[in-house]
Order: C-alpha cells, then structure tokens, then sequence
C-alpha cells in the first residue's frame, strides 16, 4: 500500500511538473499596436506598435515605438516620440494570464517647433524602464495586453499602455 501511495505521489508531481513546464513554454512571437498614457513631463496619449521574440523558456525581448499626440501651446508646438527596448521575464503562465516584469532602455525624442521665428528644436534622451504586464490569451491569434511601466531619465515618466497582439507562425 506504501508502494502504491508513493507511485501515485511521484506521477502526481511528475504530472504536474510537466503540466507547468508546458504553461512557461507558451511564450511566442507577437506584433501587435498600443495606446499609451503618459503622464510628468510628457503628459500625453500615443499611439504605437509593440512586438515580442523569445530569447529563452520565460524571457522576451519586446521593442516597441510610441508617437504622442503632438501639443499646441500657443506660439509653439510640442511633439515627442518614444522608443523602447524592453526585457520582459514571464513569471506566470498559467490559464489564459501571463504575468511579466520588465526593465529596459527608453529613448525619447522630443520636437518643439516654433511659429514666431520658423525654427525647430530637437533633443534627444536616454532612460531606464521598469514595470510589468500582463497578457490575456483568450484566443490563439489575438491577445489583449495591459503593461504598467516607469521610466526613470531626463523625461521622468508613468506610462500605462494596453493594446492587442497577435501571434506570429
């Protein structure tokens, strides 16, 4: 009776270690686009495209590129562009949720255009992403996402994005 307890325990486990291993190998290659809401100093709403490509069993390599609505301010014009390079480590892949944390780099482009004199200035800045997301894979083609991220740089920043991807072949 022992023997059989111990049998039954082992394929139990055996059971749902593999049962696990199959849900944190689900992570796949995805293009998709996004709506971006931006807050401290670029205080905007974007629109942008995001991709995934699996570099390892829980980790993705995800950049994505956002362009805010540009901001009229009276006698110059404020546009800003953002590209992102994220990490993203899946620690929960389970049902239809993935759950991941994300860090990376962020550069942002920032255009103001001046109508008084015709004239343009650009600057450019480098920043660092922290934050996490989640999938909801309710389909096997199309997967809504929300992620939550900061930016820590010249342009300090809480983006909140969501959007939907599709899964490539």
């Amino acid at each position: 009776m022992k023997k059989l307890l111990i049998i039954a325990t082992i394929i139990c486990l055996a059971s749902a270690l593999a049962n696990d291993v199959l849900a944190q190998e689900r992570a796949k290659n995805r293009a998709g686009f996004l709506l971006a809401a931006a807050s401290d100093d670029i205080n905007e709403v974007g629109i942008g495209g995001i991709a995934e490509f699996v570099v390892a069993k829980r980790v993705t390599i995800s950049p994505q590129m956002i362009l805010y609505f540009p901001e009229d301010r009276g006698n110059y014009d404020i546009n800003y562009l953002e590209i992102n390079v994220n990490a993203n480590y899946y620690f929960y892949n389970k049902d239809i949720f993935e759950f991941y944390g994300l860090g990376g780099l962020n550069f942002t482009r920032q255009h103001i255009h001046y109508e008084y004199n015709r004239s343009d200035y650009n600057n450019l800045e480098i920043g660092l992403n922290v934050g996490g997301g989640i999938n909801f894979e309710v389909s096997k083609t199309v997967v809504p996402f929300s992620e939550l991220r900061a930016t820590i740089g010249d342009f300090n920043q809480i983006v909140v994005t969501g959007g939907l991807k599709f899964n490539l072949r």
